[in-house]
């Protein structure tokens, strides 16, 4: 076995394991070392994933206090070192083929630097959003989000350096989001965006009208109770044509003790599209949704559980043009061996100049859709057959069939066979 691949697969093996003491801190301290004298003992020009990518990933392993310490005292510097060699070569290199490749590693050693803190990771953050690093990168969101989950002290002297002048793109909107945090969780009063700079960005993503920024007005409105004046910008959100701007811009009226936005907090909960996220919002302020007649509250939980799960990201990304029950009953489920109310939903989305996409998911178990699978012209007993085995298929479950059919789910339940 050569010198080079002894090292690649030592690499390999602690990228894949927990370093849960000191001393498994230390062999992965001392490959971290070993690599920035010799990359080239790491390296093949066949890997898929650079051997940096998973050097940096070894600063994830620990899983004890002590591990940490270890790491960070023994390989930290090297990383260091690591991120400034590479952050000179992709400044020198310019726009290029791997040139976002690059970035996106640089961003994923910030992640490590937010963790581990200190005085010159922090500064290698703050550094980077000036130059700017990657400033469309949404690994800023997971950097500074990091950091404010790491440390108050860390989060607040980042943000404060950054605060004058605001750093461009969506480094701000991570920026933003962090500021509304320490204010919100650590009682922060001082918001780098309450300054007539931060205030004309704010403007700015709240007159947004392209809807892949609205996220950005969502985190305006979340900026609003902590604003020395924030009645125009009150005014834009409430007005917004996002209804989670409008449901945040809510939030924020109510808190600061505004009945009538209570109110339309209280009507969104009525609604199955925006309730989960309306008794949120009146949750945390202590405030009860409004009243729902009893014999129809678990038909409006049910279709907010199936709405909200196909506004996942991974899922279609927002609430369907069109819902309605397809079928509800009380049976025993075998994956979970008790008696339960299952719901089936029929869902559409209207595709603009194209055939609209429609399909039905279950509630009561775990909420899913078997897209391509599950469709509305096959009867409802079909579906839940067809998910009972899903489910249990995911569950590893002894009884799973080898195959996922109607037949083999039929059976599971107790139908007649069709």
């Amino acid at each position: 076995m050569t010198q080079e691949k002894s090292a690649r697969e030592e690499l390999e093996h602690w990228s894949a394991v927990d370093l849960e003491s000191a001393e498994d801190a230390r062999q992965a301290a001392r490959i971290v070392v070993d690599f920035e004298a010799h990359p080239e003992k790491y390296t093949d020009p066949d890997d898929i994933v650079s051997p940096f990518s998973n050097i940096v990933g070894l600063f994830h392993q620990p899983t004890s206090k002590e591990a940490a310490v270890t790491l960070r005292a023994e390989a930290l510097p090297s990383l260091l070192r690591l991120y400034d060699a590479r952050l000179r070569e992709w400044r020198k290199a310019g726009p290029q083929e791997g040139y976002d490749s690059a970035a996106s590693d640089l961003l994923f050693v910030l992640k490590i630097f937010a963790m581990y803190r200190g005085e010159e990771p922090l500064q290698r953050i703050i550094d980077a959003a000036r130059i700017p690093l990657s400033p469309d990168g949404y690994m800023w969101s997971t950097v500074l989000s990091a950091l404010v989950n790491a440390e108050k002290e860390a989060a607040m002297r980042v943000a404060s350096a950054l605060a004058e002048p605001l750093p461009p793109g969506f480094i701000a909107v991570a920026l933003l989001d962090m500021a509304n945090t320490l204010a919100r969780e650590h009682g922060v009063t001082s918001h780098p965006f309450d300054t007539p700079r931060g205030r004309e960005l704010l403007r700015s993503f709240l007159s947004d009208e392209d809807p892949d920024h609205f996220s950005y007005a969502h985190s305006v409105a979340a900026s609003l109770p902590f604003l020395t004046d924030s009645r125009e910008f009150f005014t834009l959100a409430l007005e917004h044509p996002d209804v989670g701007v409008r449901m945040e811009a809510a939030w924020a009226a109510a808190r600061g003790g505004d009945a009538l936005a209570v109110a339309r907090l209280q009507d969104w909960s009525k609604d199955p599209r925006t309730r989960k996220r309306a008794v949120t919002y009146l949750t945390e302020l202590g405030i009860q949704p409004a009243p729902v007649p009893e014999k129809e509250l678990p038909r409006l939980e049910a279709m907010a559980e199936m709405i909200q799960w196909l506004e996942y990201p991974t899922e279609f990304g927002r609430a369907p043009d069109h819902i309605e029950v397809y079928d509800y009953r009380r049976l025993f489920w075998p994956p979970t061996k008790d008696e339960r109310d299952v719901w089936l939903f029929r869902y559409r989305y209207e595709e603009e100049g194209g055939e609209p996409e429609e399909g039905v998911g279950m509630v009561g178990s775990v909420t899913f859709a078997l897209f391509g699978e599950a469709t509305a012209d096959l009867p409802p007993e079909d579906i839940y057959a067809l998910h009972c085995v899903w489910e249990l298929q995911q569950e590893g479950d002894e009884r799973a069939p080898k195959e996922r059919t109607i037949q083999e789910g039929r059976k599971l339940l107790g139908f007649l066979a069709n």
